[in-house]
């Protein structure tokens, strides 16, 4: 009922239209039956609603049998603004109406974006210098509108004038089909590819907007996986434990390729941040993540730092700069995500930002945004942050024919810089949105690094072993290979040799000597470590499975029910019979704990669940090793306790 009352307030506004655009049209137009009507009323909420992938099918099909109504050609004019491939046709659609009836509202200014997309800067110009004329009058939100596409065009004019020697390319008709695919990210091998479908094989088949069954609803999108395999992507297929009915978006990977961020867009769930974790048997169930993260209003777009620890990411919270900004949470000792921090003026704007990127060398960082000196719609950006005092550069727009007059964002960079991945919409294209290669993936600075990876196994087992890098005799770093799977990851600046140790004991090693010092360009090495024989600790080794009943000496557990203040409406009646509430100062920052520890996981977790039940929903573990508060992540790579099974 809801939705039928909405579609009859436009009812009004469709048969203005129809007037506005169909009388001079010096045709004999049939007239539109009762349930074209309403198809029309129907497509005009859509349109209203910004929801062009409904709006659409709807206004072309009435097109078809009313090809000279131009109510319904303007609309559908005004649909194919946002795909690329329908830009020819817009531009046609309201020149065909300006010819006949060149008071037609707003078709100047529609026609001054028709040439823009089109790549005729110059005739955009004109038209909405006669809009302008007319129009003198204007409130502030057609004023701002005028000014930003006045500003694209400009902009679009200089960068279109200095186009990038780059290489576009298809991925092919393997991956990309007449359905939509975008989002792209794949491993640093680029042997793995995650990306964003929406088409007939999505889950769910055609819906409505709730989710039932509809053969004139739409598809909702879902994650996919391709392998390459002698260099040629396999057939891709979707990752079923992780989408569901309703919109689920790829929105990166972390480098060590183990965690797979995700959305969700549902009734109950409005563009939420998950991750989902890779095991033995492929990616596990995705899970929303935990703390200052995800807020009720809208969080997408993510991208983790090189060590984990930092979570860059896209939200409309208020607060910020204006529409969507980019924050960043640093990874807490409880494993959940700390408040979030805007990234400042310097990178969002009063327009939105999206989709960040930072790169393997931790420095090179990569975003969308329709500020700044975008030349239409979501341009690409890239700034450096500064790791001494943490400020980014000034953003730089990538340049053209990267960035286009139309939305350009969801990009992936090597580790080289020498290819990126992203979603465009192109004439050369199966339909949509497909996905495309570009090759330089950046000019200019390129990242460079010596990247050392593999895996360390002790009798074929994966291991937790040491390892060490030493520069001219004296240590640089420290690493841990994972004690669940034994993969290790070593990123190091060029302009020095290392020599690294992998070490299962004091006496049983592996050295290696990785020359770097006059290398100008991203190095990477793949080095898998075997080892046979007796480690220094039974507890490292992965091998023996994690049960949860592990215990280490010095190693506690306690359950966090609060951070800052308690909440009001807690129980204490029903708290305290699990333990006092005691207050624990933290790096300056007040937490609320239970005072009883715990030895084990299990036990832990056994109350835990109790807790969440019956008195604080969002209670969680925290843990103590040696007198100092750590992460359960920490334990596992460091190998003090094997990671939990999936």
């Amino acid at each position: 009922m809801m939705i039928k009352t909405l579609f009859a307030s436009f009812t009004f506004t469709c048969l203005l239209f129809s007037f506005n655009y169909a009388q001079d049209s010096g045709a004999k137009e049939k007239k539109l039956s009762d349930s074209e009507q309403s198809q029309i009323e129907k497509a005009q909420y859509f349109y209203e609603q910004k929801n062009y992938r409904l709006a659409t099918p709807i206004f072309e099909k009435i097109l078809e049998k009313h090809p000279s109504d131009n109510s319904v050609k303007f609309f559908t004019a005004l649909c194919y603004a946002s795909r690329p491939d329908k830009h020819p046709l817009m531009l046609q659609y309201l020149n065909e109406i300006y010819a006949v009836n060149k008071k037609a509202d707003k078709i100047e200014y529609e026609l001054a974006r028709a040439y823009f997309f089109n790549y005729k800067f110059d005739d955009a110009s004109d038209y909405l210098s006669k809009y302008t004329s007319k129009t003198k009058k204007s409130d502030k939100k057609q004023q701002l509108e005028i000014d930003q596409l006045s500003s694209n065009i400009k902009n679009a004019k200089a960068l279109a004038a200095n186009p990038l020697n780059v290489k576009i390319t298809n991925l092919g008709n393997v991956v990309n089909t007449a359905a939509s695919e975008c989002s792209p990210y794949t491993d640093i091998n680029d042997t793995l590819l995650i990306y964003t479908y929406r088409g007939e094989l999505s889950t769910g088949g055609l819906q409505n907007a709730y989710n039932e069954p509809d053969k004139k609803g739409v598809y909702y999108e879902d994650v996919f996986t391709s392998v390459k395999e002698n260099g040629i992507w396999t057939t891709p297929r979707g990752i079923n434990s992780v989408n569901s009915n309703n919109n689920d978006e790829a929105l990166s990977m972390s480098y060590d390729g183990k965690m797979l961020f995700t959305s969700r867009d549902s009734p109950d769930d409005d563009g939420d941040i998950y991750a989902s974790k890779l095991t033995d048997n492929g990616w596990g169930p995705a899970m929303k993540l935990l703390g200052g993260v995800n807020t009720p209003a809208w969080e997408d777009n993510c991208s983790l730092s090189p060590d984990g620890k930092t979570l860059y990411f896209c939200s409309s919270r208020p607060g910020g700069y204006g529409g969507k900004d980019l924050y960043k949470s640093v990874l807490q000792y409880d494993s959940t995500w700390g408040a979030a921090q805007n990234l400042g003026d310097k990178i969002n704007t009063p327009e939105d930002e999206d989709d960040p990127f930072i790169h393997l060398d931790g420095k090179l960082f990569l975003f969308s945004s329709k500020g700044h000196n975008s030349m239409g719609g979501y341009d690409i950006f890239k700034t450096y942050l500064n790791p001494v005092d943490s400020s980014w550069s000034v953003p730089e727009n990538i340049g053209y024919p990267i960035n286009t007059p139309d939305d350009d964002i969801h990009y992936s960079l090597s580790p080289g810089g020498d290819k990126a991945y992203y979603g465009i919409s192109r004439s050369d294209g199966f339909g949509d949105v497909d996905l495309y290669t570009v090759e330089p993936g950046i000019t200019g600075i390129m990242p460079t690094m010596l990247v050392v990876k593999g895996t360390v196994s002790l009798d074929n087992r994966p291991f937790g072993g040491n390892i060490e890098v030493v520069v001219n005799n004296n240590l640089y770093k420290k690493y841990k290979s994972n004690p669940a799977d034994g993969f290790y990851q070593i990123v190091l600046p060029l302009g020095q040799d290392y020599k690294i140790t992998w070490r299962l004991n004091d006496t049983a090693m592996q050295t290696e000597t990785m020359e770097a010092a006059n290398a100008k360009e991203y190095i990477l090495k793949i080095k898998n470590i075997s080892f046979k024989g007796k480690p220094d600790s039974v507890v490292a080794n992965a091998s023996v499975g994690a049960t949860g009943n592990e215990m280490v000496e010095g190693l506690i557990y306690k359950i966090q029910i609060a951070s800052h203040h308690i909440n009001r409406n807690m129980s204490y009646i029903k708290i305290k019979k699990y333990g006092k509430v005691e207050k624990v100062v933290i790096d300056d920052n007040p937490r609320f704990m239970l005072n009883k520890e715990y030895q084990t996981l299990n036990q832990v977790n056994e109350i835990l669940k109790k807790v969440r039940e019956d008195a604080v929903p969002d209670a969680f573990v925290i843990c103590f090793y040696k007198g100092k508060r750590c992460y359960l992540e920490q334990l596992w790579k460091q190998g003090i306790i094997p990671e939990p099974k999936q």
